[in-house]
């Protein structure tokens, strides 16, 4: 079952959040992660939502997941993010699995 990461934020330092993407994406890679949205311009249907970023990051499970946020490599970097954003929510979620028939 796919784990995902959705974190939404607003860049407040767009050099600093630069740094963090170049920082991120080998780490990405290493834990077998697949960016799938990375949108400043989401389409508000129903309900509200503040203007930034939206990020849609899919791993092979939601473990996985949680070992990138919590791997020492990501600890390192992660604060560049904090100082160079305005966090929004960032969650993690797992696929949906139909119940069996």
């Amino acid at each position: 079952m796919s784990g995902y990461l959705i974190a939404h934020f607003s860049i407040t330092d767009e050099e600093g959040y630069g740094r963090y993407v170049e920082a991120t994406i080998p780490l990405l890679e290493a834990h077998k992660a697949k960016l799938l949205v990375a949108d400043d311009a989401a389409t508000v249907l129903e309900g509200e939502y503040s203007d930034g970023r939206l990020v849609i990051v899919e791993f092979p499970s939601l473990e996985e997941a949680k070992a990138w946020y919590e791997s020492p490599e990501y600890q390192e970097i992660v604060t560049i993010r904090q100082e160079a954003t305005r966090t929004h929510s960032m969650i993690l979620v797992a696929s949906f699995e139909p119940p069996p028939a």
